[in-house]
C-alpha cells in the first residue's frame, strides 16, 4: 500500500514538471491587416496562443524595423522587409542581399501566450545560395519585460546584458522537414532567422540564406517557478503520505 502511494505521489510531481509536447501550424493562422508587420496568430495543437512579427535591419545605422509577414501555401511563413520587394527569394526569411556590407538579417519574433521551451521548428522551402540548405539563428528572452526590437541592433540584441541568449545555431537545416533544437531555456518570446554571426558561430556561414518557416514546435507550460515543489513543500507531501500509509496499516 504504501509503495502505491508512494509512486502515485512521484509520478503526480513529475507531471507538474513537465508540459505537454504542442505544435503550432503556421498554415491555420489568421493575419492582422492593422499592423504595420501583418501579424500572425493562432493557437497550438492544446490552445496556447502564438503571435508571429517580423523584423529586419533595414533603418538608419542598420537599426532593426518591422518586416512585412505573409503564408506562402505549401511552403511557410515569408518575410518582406523595407528594402526587399516580392520577388524569391526577397519575400523568404533571409540575408540575401547583393550588398554583403549592408546585408539585412531578416528574423521572426515568436510571442508565446505562456513560457515554452522550444523543441524545434519545421521548414517549408529553404536553401543558401544554390548549393546547400539554410543556417539559421534560434535565441530566447529573458528579461524582465516584454522585449523592444524597433530602433534596436542585432549587435544589441546579442549582448547579454539585452536579456536575450543563443539558444542553437543550426547549419544546413534540410528544407521541408523539421529541425530538433536543444535548449533548456523557457520563455514567452524566441527570435528565428537567418543564420547572424553576431549570435555566435563561425562568420563565413553568413550571407545567402533563405527559408520559409511552416510551424514550430515546443513543451508550454513547465516552468519550473510556478509547477515545480520547493523542497519544504515536497518533504511536507512526504510525510502527510506516511501518515495516511500508516493508518492504512493499523486498520
Amino acid at each position: 500500500m504504501l509503495k502505491k502511494i508512494l509512486l502515485a505521489a512521484s509520478c503526480a510531481v513529475s507531471l507538474s514538471a513537465f508540459g505537454a509536447t504542442e505544435t503550432w501550424s503556421f498554415e491555420t493562422f489568421s493575419r492582422d491587416f492593422n499592423n504595420n508587420g501583418n501579424t500572425y496568430s493562432g493557437t497550438s495543437s492544446s490552445g496556447t496562443g502564438l503571435s508571429l512579427t517580423g523584423w529586419s535591419n533595414t533603418g538608419p545605422r542598420d537599426t532593426i524595423e518591422d518586416a512585412k509577414l505573409g503564408y506562402s501555401y505549401g511552403y511557410g511563413l515569408t518575410l518582406q522587409n523595407r528594402d526587399e520587394g516580392s520577388w524569391s527569394p526577397d519575400h523568404a526569411i533571409d540575408s540575401n542581399n547583393e550588398r554583403p556590407w549592408l546585408r539585412d538579417y531578416d528574423m521572426v519574433l515568436l510571442s508565446f501566450d505562456v513560457a515554452v521551451n522550444l523543441a524545434g521548428f519545421s521548414l517549408g522551402w529553404a536553401q543558401e545560395g544554390y548549393w546547400s540548405q539554410a543556417d539559421i539563428s534560434v535565441l530566447a528572452y529573458n528579461g524582465a519585460d516584454a522585449p523592444v526590437l524597433a530602433g534596436s541592433t542585432w549587435d544589441a540584441v546579442a549582448d547579454l546584458a539585452s536579456g536575450w541568449t543563443s539558444e542553437a545555431q543550426v547549419y544546413n537545416a534540410e528544407d521541408y522537414a523539421y529541425q530538433a533544437i536543444s535548449s533548456s531555456t523557457e520563455s514567452k518570446y524566441w527570435l528565428i532567422g537567418a543564420y547572424n554571426p553576431v549570435f555566435g558561430g563561425p562568420d563565413w556561414f553568413a550571407g545567402n540564406d533563405a527559408f520559409k518557416l511552416a510551424g514550430v514546435q515546443a513543451q508550454a507550460g513547465s516552468q519550473p517557478s510556478t509547477s515545480v515543489p520547493e523542497p519544504g513543500t515536497v518533504l511536507l507531501f512526504a510525510a502527510g503520505l506516511f501518515g495516511i500509509a500508516l493508518r492504512a496499516r493499523k486498520r
